[in-house]
């Protein structure tokens, strides 16, 4: 049975059985809402499919690599996007007091200083974490720890340019992974695959910015070129890496076809629907709905990706 709960009349508090406040105190309420407040700053689902998809590249070209490994990349991929996340809101945040207010810096609920110090401290953590596992994979941590650093400061001079950068450290996860297991060019389709397919993404974030980009004078696809032009791109992308599929089933010597096959296919039908849906309706909800499902799909292309290498 559940320990009853009784009020203390002398005090007016809610008590357990025990004389134990039922409530959590202020302090640790505090310490709680700080908690979220980081995950939510940090993007937490973000950094995880990102340690996923650089723990599977491991798997997929050796599946007797040692747990450290997959403990260090993990590390540096958990690392380098929370950092990446943060010291972009620290950059943005008067952009983001316009598009996105409930953010923890710019509602107030973190300050900039800790906000700084926090992304600083996990860049420095993603570089040390990748010194076990060779000089490669440190320098190819500290080049992609400098460029989302600065990150925000590309954007102001083109934000074109700057979901190039994003694509390309994005689809480096898969080859951070690839270096760990010295098979550098084993997943070099799957290289390509995530970095169109990031770009395409990209360009549609770029449409719930276009009001805080246009006040930073940021140059973006849908604020120069128009919202119709920048969907027609994103879906000149997606047809592209469709078409690929079948493709790549033909020439490449894939040791898990079927794999590769169901869940690509898969992720870029998921990836089609909430498109269509959030260009038909351009609401906030459809938004929402697309970033939900897009992620959905990451983690069946995560899957897919296992079946890409070549067998041993």
């Amino acid at each position: 049975m559940s320990e009853q709960l009784h009020i203390n009349k002398k005090a007016g508090v809610l008590t357990s059985a025990s004389g134990e406040n039922a409530y959590p105190s202020p302090e640790k309420s505090n310490k709680i809402r700080l908690i979220r407040d980081f995950a939510q700053l940090f993007r937490l689902p973000v950094a995880i499919v990102a340690a996923l998809a650089g723990c599977a590249t491991i798997h997929a070209l050796n599946s007797a690599a040692t747990l450290q490994q997959y403990l260090l990349t993990a590390t540096i991929l958990v690392c380098t996007h929370s950092a990446a996340c943060a010291i972009n809101d620290y950059w943005d945040v008067d952009k983001d007091r316009i598009d996105h207010p409930e953010r923890p810096l710019p509602s107030g609920r973190l300050s900039p200083d800790q906000v700084w110090w926090a992304a600083l401290i996990l860049f420095i953590g993603a570089a040390i974490a990748a010194i076990p596992l060779g000089i490669s994979c440190l320098l190819l941590v500290v080049v992609s720890s400098i460029l989302l650093w600065n990150y925000s400061h590309i954007l102001l001079q083109s934000g074109i340019f700057a979901n190039f950068i994003v694509a390309t450290i994005t689809a480096a996860i898969i080859f951070l992974g690839s270096l760990v297991v010295d098979r550098p060019l084993a997943m070099l389709y799957p290289i390509c695959f995530l970095f169109f397919y990031t770009l395409a993404k990209e360009i549609i974030w770029d449409f719930h910015d276009t009001v805080g980009d246009r006040t930073q004078g940021i140059v973006t696809i849908p604020n120069s070129w128009g919202k119709e032009t920048a969907f027609w791109i994103a879906w000149g992308l997606i047809a592209m890496l469709i078409v690929s599929i079948p493709i790549a089933l033909l020439v490449l010597p894939m040791a898990h076809p079927l794999l590769f096959l169901v869940f690509a296919t898969v992720m870029m039908l998921i990836v089609s629907i909430v498109l269509a849906h959030y260009q038909q309706q351009d609401s906030v909800s459809a938004y929402e709905g697309f970033v939900f499902w897009e992620r959905i799909g990451m983690l069946l292309g995560i899957v897919g990706l296992l079946g890409t290498p070549p067998a041993l």
